[in-house]
């Protein structure tokens, strides 16, 4: 599962960090952290991680702050979105700064039979960006079913398809007709 970062968080500091990675030194000396996986609340990550019995080694978040991430990375609690107007400024900061982007290495090398990526338009051009800036092909493993209004890096993957979706709530009811086995 590829899906992106979500504003709800479990903890929820008064003063919490924004994109100024610099300082991850001093707030990790202030703040708790907690894996991925479990920091974030927002529905669509807790709907999907339920329902298909997710386990924290098989998601990458695409967060706002940290970059491409596993679900089992320690974040802290933060305060910050990727939007259509600075997603380039925010991808840059990552790869600047070296201490984004923790699960591209095992993401590259991950070889999924079924990949489902959930970014919404913003976090879908940044992760294209961030794959065309470090020359990354998104084309991995097995089938890839995409959930967003873009195939963004996933269109040129043949064995990629769009499932086009317009928001959360229409995200969530497609998300619950996939059958688990």
């Amino acid at each position: 599962m590829l899906i992106h970062c979500s504003a709800r968080k479990r903890i929820r500091p008064d003063n919490p960090p924004g994109f100024d990675l610099d300082n991850e030194d001093y707030y990790t000396s202030t703040l708790p952290s907690l894996p991925a996986f479990m920091m974030y609340t927002g529905l669509e990550f807790v709907k999907t991680i339920q329902h298909l019995r997710l386990k924290p080694e098989s998601v990458f978040i695409l967060s706002a702050r940290y970059g491409l991430i596993r679900g089992d990375q320690p974040i802290l609690p933060y305060e910050a979105k990727i939007t259509v107007k600075n997603y380039t400024t925010v991808v840059d900061g990552w790869v600047k700064s070296r201490r984004g982007n923790g699960g591209l290495n095992s993401f590259i090398n991950s070889r999924f039979n079924l990949l489902i990526v959930r970014l919404s338009r913003p976090y879908m051009m940044a992760f294209s960006y961030l794959t065309r800036k470090l020359g990354i092909n998104p084309c991995i493993g097995g089938s890839i079913n995409v959930y967003s209004p873009i195939m963004g890096p996933f269109e040129n993957c043949r064995n990629a398809t769009l499932i086009r979706v317009r928001g959360q709530g229409d995200y969530v009811k497609r998300i619950m007709e996939l059958p688990v086995s």
